[in-house]
């Protein structure tokens, strides 16, 4: 999943629609250097982003040569305060520890990076969330349970999250981590398919991180909830459950880049609000963070509210985004 491929080999194949069918084609004549950005500003955090860029397509990269080490960025804040990124060679990051970021604050990324021969720049602005999101653990459905566990009426017990809102965000995304996921872990006897262990060693990151969004919700403070199915959980053990409140660019990427065809048939690019050339996001979300764990059928300990400590400005240098797609 850390391959970077050119972003239009996402409509390489021919869909059809009621509506209409769209035909692209696509070869090496299409392809333009671009700065690729992956960025979600924290409230309470340092500032890390990645940087990388496309290659053309039917051409294959190493990981380390999509990596742009030499780009110059920074950030600049509302009040006008001026903070350069440098990169680190440890995590492939370009970070500042100056810059604390803060809720309801506009923050304005700036890039400049020579590509094949040719100098890009990429500049994108995010509003931050405003404070109040909470997951509220009592009110939760978390804890400890068999898998696939059952209600006394039959229907299954699926675990979930209830939480406070962020006012004026209406867009929210969970991300789970299997933390205790190998081999031995996997649930093999699963209800939605059969996988030998070539194929979850091949399939790890996708079965080991999953997520899931809930759109629309209300704009003032308010309860929402959002369900964790067993489809998402694949592992038996603790999970880790970040809950993120998007802004504007979080939400429209997230949940445009996986929908590139118009019901006429009619192809376009997701909602990136980058300007020059660049890909990518640079947003912004409040996090909150819960666990919970998933026991074999033989091993029936009551449920209980065992290991939900809060962790907020402490996990953020662990947090885990929704998966971006492979460009």
């Amino acid at each position: 999943m850390n391959n970077l491929r050119l972003f239009l080999i996402l409509v390489g194949a021919t869909v059809m629609l009621s509506c209409g069918e769209g035909v692209i084609s696509l070869d090496n004549s299409t392809y333009q250097p671009k700065i690729v950005i992956e960025g979600t500003l924290i409230p309470g955090a340092n500032a890390q982003i990645k940087l990388r860029r496309n290659f053309p397509l039917e051409t294959s990269a190493p990981p380390s040569s999509v990596i742009l080490q030499n780009a110059q960025a920074q950030i600049t804040d509302s009040e006008g305060g001026i903070f350069p990124l440098q990169f680190n060679a440890g995590n492939n990051y370009y970070e500042s520890k100056t810059i604390q970021i803060e809720h309801e604050k506009t923050y304005t990324l700036q890039v400049d990076a020579v590509i094949d021969g040719r100098q890009l720049s990429a500049k994108s602005t995010t509003l931050t969330p405003k404070a109040g999101l909470q997951i509220l653990v009592d009110q939760s459905n978390l804890g400890r349970k068999v898998y696939r566990q059952l209600k006394p009426n039959g229907r299954l017990d699926n675990f979930s999250v209830t939480f406070e809102r962020s006012p004026a965000t209406d867009y929210y995304v969970i991300s789970m981590t299997a933390l205790d996921a190998n081999q031995e872990t996997f649930i093999y006897d699963n209800a939605f398919g059969d996988l030998d262990t070539s194929q979850v060693v091949e399939q790890f990151d996708q079965l080991r991180l999953t997520w899931n969004w809930l759109m629309g919700q209300s704009l003032s403070a308010g309860q929402s909830q959002i369900e964790i199915y067993s489809f998402m959980t694949w592992f038996y053990g603790r999970y880790r459950v970040i809950l993120y409140g998007g802004d504007k660019n979080f939400r429209d990427f997230f949940s445009t880049y996986g929908q590139i065809q118009e019901l006429d048939g009619n192809f376009h690019e997701p909602k990136f609000h980058i300007e020059g050339e660049g890909i990518g996001l640079f947003g912004s979300a409040v996090i909150d963070t819960a666990f919970f764990e998933i026991l074999p059928h033989q091993s029936r300990s009551p449920p209980d509210k065992y290991c939900l400590k809060k962790l907020r400005s402490k996990t953020t240098s662990k947090r885990v985004l929704p998966q971006l797609p492979d460009w």
